[in-house]
């Protein structure tokens, strides 16, 4: 990669700060278990893979989990502070992450599948590093210097090796500033398509769980949410069966009676080809788009193929980050095996079936982690027949598909300005990171 000649080549070591444990890993496995994490008021997070992502969001702070302070400080040598670049060691090593300053905690802990760099003000910004590390020469450096016999893994020695294109301190903030506008876009964008999420389970909830406008009929009161035409053909009454009450329309039957589920398709290394074709959509596209690790495929007989609007159930991984449900907003793609595409008998019936899932969730990984092996669980078609539920008529499945049909374009709006964003942002990157783009500071 050419650059201008006041830029410095060096590597990640050469920029770390004079501090103890500057450059450092998680901890041995067995001095950080399970058994250590703690519901603690003045517990220490602990940064595990599912905190990091793929270059979609800096940190995820949704799902951290918690030591004593007593263990945290036994561990310190593993210890990160906020502006610290996280690496994985073990797993998915192409994941890199920048601990935010604008959370509650000063201090956190690695597991023992991360690794981290402090970097030395003087010399470089931290969020110019960790976007070089989310360069496509890094990219490449970690994949040709990946251990593959096993899970995957690489090596403290191999991240302070890592090559490192350094400009002058301002035109560093520069570029971070550049690509940071765009992220924080890109952040609002999850954001609002989360709240739609949330407004979607709620009016399932009020609907389908606690069966709002059936009680408030019974009662003589029309449900905000319920139109005249539905509140009239409402059955003001109840049904108990095996201490479930429900409204008297409704039926009990298996998930697996409300929809087919398709699981996706196995592709090897002889079936990708050089992004031509279509993209094939696993777990990581799902929750991050397409990015420049989607494999691509021109075609295979028998390939599970899916398209805008498609229902979809990742049933396999592990149960804290995979096990979840996904309405679909890309273009014509194929589905990788260890995802369900689910299909209701009429398209009315989706949103219905969006929130149903959504609300089973817990249930789903029940099953998951009850089969979990080396951090792996999955859900299979024989536990989704033992769910049965109440399953409404017709009217009800037609006029919630109404209700929500706004919310659902608006999601898909998302996702849809999301992946241009994603697609500018990756393409800036890669123009200031090879200096085929230059910002004054």
């Amino acid at each position: 990669m050419s650059a201008p000649a006041h830029w410095v080549r060096t590597t990640l070591d050469a920029i770390k700060a004079d501090s103890e444990n500057a450059i450092a890993g998680g901890p041995f496995g067995s001095d950080l278990t399970q058994a250590d994490y703690v519901d603690h008021p003045d517990g220490v997070p602990v940064i595990r893979g599912c905190n990091l992502g793929h270059g979609e969001r800096r940190f995820y702070p949704d799902e951290l989990v918690f030591v004593h302070p007593d263990k945290a400080e036994a561990l310190r040598r593993s210890q990160a502070l906020p502006g610290d670049v996280i690496f994985t060691q073990r797993g998915t090593v192409s994941q890199v992450g920048l601990v935010p300053d604008d959370l509650p905690w000063r201090r956190f802990l690695l597991s023992q599948s991360q690794m981290k760099l402090t970097c030395d003000p003087a010399r470089a910004d931290p969020e110019y590093v960790y976007y070089w590390c989310r360069s496509p020469e890094v990219q490449r450096y970690v994949e040709n210097w990946t251990i593959a016999a096993g899970v995957p893994h690489t090596n403290l020695s191999t991240l302070r090796q890592t090559p490192l294109l350094l400009p002058p301190l301002p035109e560093q903030r520069a570029i971070a500033a550049a690509l940071s506008a765009l992220d924080r876009r890109i952040s609002l964008c999850d954001d609002q398509r989360a709240v739609l999420v949330k407004l979607v389970d709620l009016l399932f909830r009020t609907w389908f769980i606690e069966h709002q406008p059936t009680a408030d009929k019974a009662v003589g009161r029309r449900h905000p949410t319920v139109d005249p035409e539905l509140y009239s053909r409402l059955a003001p009454a109840f049904h108990e069966h095996d201490d479930r009450r429900f409204p008297l329309a409704y039926r009990l039957l298996p998930l697996t009676d409300l929809a087919e589920f398709q699981n996706g398709s196995a592709f090897g290394m002889s079936d990708f080809s050089a992004g031509e074709g279509l993209p094939i959509i696993k777990i990581g596209e799902l929750k991050q788009g397409i990015t420049r690790q989607t494999r691509y495929c021109v075609h295979r007989d028998n390939s599970r193929r899916i398209d805008r609007g498609d229902l979809l159930l990742s049933w396999s991984g592990n149960p804290d980050t995979s096990i979840d449900t996904f309405l679909y907003f890309g273009g014509p793609a194929w589905l990788n095996q260890h995802i369900f595409k689910v299909v209701t008998p009429r398209p009315e019936d989706r949103a219905y079936m969006f929130g149903l899932l959504r609300s089973l969730k817990p249930k789903l990984l029940a099953f998951a982690r009850a089969k979990q092996t080396t951090g792996l669980g999955h859900v299979t078609l024989k536990d989704l027949k033992t769910l049965v539920v109440e399953y409404p008529p017709v009217m009800m499945r037609d006029a919630f598909d109404g209700l929500t049909a706004p919310y659902f374009a608006k999601i898909g709006a998302c996702d849809d300005l999301r992946a241009t964003l994603v697609a500018a942002r990756d393409d800036l990157l890669l123009r200031l990171m090879s200096a085929q783009a230059r910002l004054r500071p």
